[in-house]
């Protein structure tokens, strides 16, 4: 099955993700959007997972202390995007705690622990927010209509959540929420 590691979002900033997708939406020749109920913060893609391995990554994250629930936190800061060839990936970039930073590297060094690759990439703090994007618009005419937080908001919970491929596009179940 295939895994990742992610936390999800405060129900005020999912809403203003929803008014720069919305915005998005109209300025776009062509795009695809995340779902509502997929925007995430994902801290750790581990990628396909035999059922033995998923198990023993279970065993050590019910081990896993968290730092206090409101020290993780994020703020919608401004937004990307990443050139692909069927249309650009554009996301939400976030400013996160330090207790967020620290956290993401401390799951990666347990993920290293448990036999898992993690990724060597620089963590981006960022959410998806649309895919195969061909925009009518020039991105600085987009970019400065886009809504950015002055608040910071605690992170709902953390994930791990296997990913599937469905015809009705990604399906991302919680396995266990810490």
């Amino acid at each position: 099955m295939r895994l990742f590691l992610a936390a999800r979002l405060a129900a005020d900033q999912l809403r203003e993700l929803g008014q720069a997708q919305a915005l998005l939406r109209r300025a776009a020749e062509k795009i695809s959007l995340t779902k509502a109920e997929n925007l995430h913060l994902t801290l750790h893609f581990l990628g396909e997972t035999a059922t033995a391995d998923t198990e023993r990554l279970l065993s050590g994250l019910r081990e896993f202390e968290l730092p206090p629930a409101g020290s993780l936190t994020s703020r919608l800061d401004g937004y990307g995007f990443f050139r692909r060839r069927d249309g650009d990936l554009i996301y939400a970039d976030l400013a996160v705690s330090a207790e967020l930073v620290q956290l993401q590297k401390d799951l990666g060094g347990v993920l290293a622990e448990l036999g898992f690759e993690p990724d060597r990439r620089r963590w981006k703090a960022h959410v998806s927010l649309a895919r195969r994007t061909q925009l009518a618009l020039s991105w600085p005419e987009v970019q400065q209509k886009l809504p950015v937080q002055a608040e910071s908001y605690a992170l709902s919970d953390l994930v791990l959540f296997q990913s599937e491929f469905t015809g009705r596009g990604m399906l991302y179940t919680p396995l266990f929420v810490f």
